[in-house]
């Protein structure tokens, strides 16, 4: 498996010497909805698609009830989805209530055997014309 990138050429505003420089930049290329994993994962397994459609459809749904009730959940590879509020500071006590919050959020924290794998992941070049894109030249 591979991450894709390409170069882009960006205006940096800070540290010691701002100005344009390059970098990569991920390519993420499609989008892979629920409709394709099913296929991949009937395709891979005995469990028919509608079966598999049907289980991440209600693993979707259970995941998203369990997080706006305040749960964490926790896959052992994957990694935990995690709910959180954004909330106004008060001067007292007497003045926190459900108005000093301000959103509620879920982070994403992958588990510490997705992360060693995303260390060993490798980058290859995506020749793309793309605003920005630096062709590899030889100097």
């Amino acid at each position: 498996m591979a991450i894709d990138y390409v170069r882009v050429k960006r205006k940096i505003l800070v540290g010691k010497v701002p100005g344009y420089k390059y970098l990569a930049r991920i390519y993420r290329g499609q989008d892979i909805k629920m409709d394709q994993i099913a296929k991949e994962i009937s395709a891979s397994t005995t469990i028919a698609y509608p079966d598999v459609l049907a289980s991440l459809k209600a693993l979707e749904i259970t995941i998203s009830d369990h997080v706006l009730n305040g749960s964490a959940v926790k896959f052992n590879y994957l990694g935990s989805f995690i709910p959180g509020i954004k909330a106004e500071a008060k001067d007292t006590l007497e003045e926190v209530d459900s108005h000093s919050i301000k959103r509620a959020k879920c982070r994403f924290l992958p588990s510490v055997a997705f992360k060693n794998d995303l260390q060993k992941t490798y980058y290859r070049q995506v020749d793309l014309e793309v605003t920005g894109y630096q062709p590899n030249k030889k100097e």
